[in-house]
């Protein structure tokens, strides 16, 4: 360094960086719009305490079920270690199988009638009292031991694996509880268990449809792809044909539709878990979907339709009432539209009021009866029918607007005033939804499109009626 250089210190420049909070923040916010876009489609119900506390002892009831299913197969021929033993010892045993020969050999197997007694135990004790964790855990292991033999020589069969799965989110109910109330940790326990149990049932059938569309990829747009199948399984089983296989096989627009409906179920069952509006709906589809399927390729999977039948189509976050516009909205990408709709009109809906007033003729028939069966939600308020060829205050005030009383009906909401098909679609929209008349109403003109088409033609009734009983139009100048 040269004698008259100035050393100067050095100094530490800091880069200035985002906190961990504002990164855990963005996050959130990104999973939160993910979650409202694609998971959640804002028709789910909000649900009480007491609902919620309802439904946590339905869950607990559903595992009863499960548990005394679980003795019946075990008690039966449909579940004994015997049959699956007797072809001797494993050839290319599971890693639960290795575990239990290296602990106590496999001397264990030969006794069916201890096995069958132990898992009887453990399965009607679970029953009976499902908030043993033991007896649940002990019936899980005898249930995970019989399904790693049966897939112990060679090959796998996924007849059992959802009855497995449903049986370890079951784990997760709560243990007995110290205090004689229901308590909040005991309520979300009941309800992780089965959301739990509803996810590993779905994602099967998700799993198997992106299976599906990866393994036959090639043919995935191919106009015979199923009949191709259904006619190799049509040779494969030619000793036991399905009923159903002969008819389905020589339609090709049948079958393929079929194929791409059943691909549309499978991968987008695991939204379902989200969505309780189609938790019943979609899980009659499904045990539907295994019935013909049974009885087009003889492909049977009987556990899971009873696993479906009691997780989903007795969902207890089910709602209450079935919904059509809720479980259509709910629908994925089929229900986009739809939803886009539902959100416009809820826009385009007026805010409530104390007062909501219907000026019409009371000369004309149709509308006179119109008015007359028409009822309006409780919390809109007082609903008053005026008589445009009464007069009135009212009637002067509309007289000013720019319309004519002949063109149609006004409802006047606060200030605002709603004239001809815009009328029409404001009261379907406040209308009740009981009722013949009240459900037709709201379904056939609470869109503002079949409003506006449908309302000319009910003018030109109106016209015709009027003539055909001599009634003069409305004196405007009055």
């Amino acid at each position: 360094m040269p004698q008259d250089a100035v050393e100067v210190p050095a100094r530490r420049v800091e880069i200035p960086k985002r906190s961990s909070l504002s990164a855990s923040v963005r996050i959130r916010r990104c999973l939160r719009r993910v979650r409202t876009s694609i998971l959640g489609v804002n028709t789910a119900e909000h649900r009480t305490p007491a609902e919620l506390t309802r439904s946590a002892t339905d869950v607990v009831l559903l595992s009863r079920f499960y548990y005394v299913f679980l003795a019946y197969l075990v008690g039966t021929a449909h579940y004994p270690f015997g049959d699956v033993y007797s072809g001797g010892p494993p050839t290319a045993p599971l890693w639960p199988i290795k575990l239990l020969q290296q602990l106590i050999g496999t001397g264990w197997l030969t006794h069916e009638i201890a096995l069958t007694a132990v898992g009887l135990l453990f399965a009607l004790g679970a029953a009976a009292a499902p908030n043993i964790f033991v007896l649940r855990f002990g019936a899980f292991l005898h249930l995970m031991a019989h399904v790693a033999m049966r897939n112990s020589y060679g090959s796998i069969n996924h007849g059992v694996h959802v009855l497995l799965l449903v049986g370890f989110a079951l784990l997760f109910l709560p243990g007995r509880r110290r205090s004689r109330g229901p308590e909040r940790h005991n309520v979300r326990s009941c309800l992780t268990a089965l959301w739990m149990a509803q996810t590993v049932i779905l994602l099967a059938y998700t799993l198997s449809g992106i299976w599906k569309v990866w393994y036959g990829r090639l043919e995935l747009f191919s106009s015979d792809a199923m009949t191709r199948i259904l006619l190799d399984r049509l040779l494969a089983e030619a000793d036991d044909i399905p009923p159903l296989l002969p008819f389905v096989a020589p339609h090709e627009w049948l079958a393929q539709s079929m194929w791409w409906l059943t691909l549309y179920i499978e991968i987008f069952a695991l939204l379902v878990v989200f969505r309780p509006h189609l938790h019943r709906p979609f899980g009659a589809v499904l045990m539907l979907f295994h019935i013909t399927s049974d009885w087009l390729m003889n492909i049977s999977f009987s556990l899971n339709i009873v696993m479906v039948g009691l997780f989903l189509l007795l969902s207890p976050l089910a709602p209450a009432r079935f919904s059509l516009s809720g479980t259509v909205q709910s629908l994925p990408i089929v229900g986009i539209p739809f939803r886009a709709l539902t959100r416009r009109q809820r826009s385009q809906q007026p805010h409530e009021t104390s007062q909501v007033w219907l000026i019409y003729d009371g000369e004309c028939p149709m509308c006179n009866n119109y008015a007359q069966y028409l009822r309006l939600k409780q919390s809109v308020g007082e609903f008053v029918l005026v008589d445009a060829r009464g007069g009135g205050p009212i009637v002067d005030e509309v007289r000013e607007l720019p319309h004519d009383l002949n063109d149609g009906m006004v409802v006047k909401i606060g200030d605002r005033h709603f004239v001809g098909h815009a009328a029409l679609n404001v009261l379907a929209l406040l209308s009740e939804d009981r009722g013949a008349f009240n459900k037709f109403n709201r379904l056939a003109f609470s869109s503002p499109l079949i409003s506006r088409v449908t309302y000319p033609m009910l003018k030109a009734g109106r016209w015709v009626l009027l003539k055909s009983k001599g009634v003069a139009p409305i004196d405007s100048d009055i």
